[in-house]
């Protein structure tokens, strides 16, 4: 690429900022020459690109959160560290692009250091816990030492793929809320093919009796009526951090802890109006949901009918 198709620098105003990119951590422009961008789509989801030559050496020094990362380098390579540990990323030439994807529960510090001259163009997609627990989807690897390591998966990006990644290149300002709105369509059909590509990673070990036990506090807090209570409360309640109710709920269910209790209450519910032992608004109110029509809704979804279908489907003699 030469220095004539190279842009100015462009970052994300600072309310778009990602919280991965503190203020004092972000690049100048006095060291890339090239597109910068740092987006959020939601809390929690959020968009880096990186299609720059470094002017000059540049280290960069941070603390990465606890959540996800899922990473692509369509050209060039860069020195980097999470906790210490060198992070094998990049593509050299003549290489297949891959993604990489990584995991961590803890914060961790991460190191980055670029040559005079080094070329990249990259795509990073970073995934809160909180956001995968609202759409209900689970880290893949589910193991305790992958997810304190921040240990990678990688895999080869198929044709689809990089139509994607090569659109969401070319992304240098997201001030247009259309462009805002195509690249979050685009990152999302890459996350839903990348989960889909990394299910085979689920660990299926048997629970433990001591994680039996711990399952039945869980399901026993989750079922209380009322409010659904935090993550926090779920698994200080049931003996356990927060990451290791992710990961206990991920190893027998397969899916995030609030996805989970809120499909068991939706349950209960059910089997209640079925029988005859509550009415839509006692379902609602003990799925801790504000009113029926917000109950009816994710009831809806959840079975692929409404309430009321369970109610005239019950039987008399």
């Amino acid at each position: 690429m030469s220095h004539a198709s190279l842009q100015s620098l462009r970052c994300a105003s600072n309310d778009e900022r990602l919280e991965l990119f503190h203020q004092k951590d972000s690049p100048s422009d006095r060291i890339f020459d090239g597109s910068v961008t740092a987006v959020e789509f939601r809390e929690g989801f959020g968009l880096h690109t990186l299609n720059a030559r470094a002017r000059r050496p540049f280290e960069m020094s941070t603390v990465r959160k606890p959540g996800a990362v899922l990473l692509c380098f369509l050209e060039g390579t860069t020195e980097a560290w999470l906790d210490g540990r060198p992070m094998k990323v990049g593509r050299r030439k003549g290489a297949p692009v891959k993604f990489a994807f990584s995991s961590i529960d803890e914060p961790m510090r991460f190191e980055r250091r670029s040559k005079p001259d080094e070329y990249v163009r990259k795509i990073s997609v970073m995934l809160s816990h909180d956001w995968l627990e609202a759409y209900g989807i689970s880290v893949p690897d589910s193991s305790a030492e992958a997810r304190l390591s921040g240990q990678v998966i990688e895999w080869a990006a198929d044709h689809q793929d990089l139509a994607l990644l090569e659109d969401l290149a070319s992304h240098v300002n997201f001030a247009d809320p259309f462009a805002k709105l195509d690249a979050e369509a685009s990152v999302l059909k890459l996350l839903s093919s990348s989960f889909k590509k990394m299910g085979g990673h689920q660990n299926e070990a048997a629970l433990t009796s001591r994680e039996q036990a711990q399952l039945a506090r869980f399901t026993e807090l989750a079922l209380l009526p009322g409010p659904m209570p935090r993550l926090t409360e779920l698994a200080r309640g049931s003996g356990l951090s927060a990451s290791s109710l992710r990961r206990l709920i991920q190893k027998e269910h397969g899916c995030a802890p609030l996805h989970f209790a809120k499909k068991l209450r939706l349950t209960i519910a059910r089997d209640k109006i079925s029988n005859g032992q509550m009415s839509v608004a006692e379902a609602a109110e003990f799925s801790g949901f504000r009113s029926a029509e917000n109950f009816a809704t994710a009831f809806s979804r959840a079975f692929g009918a409404p309430p009321s279908h369970f109610r005239r489907a019950t039987h008399t003699f």
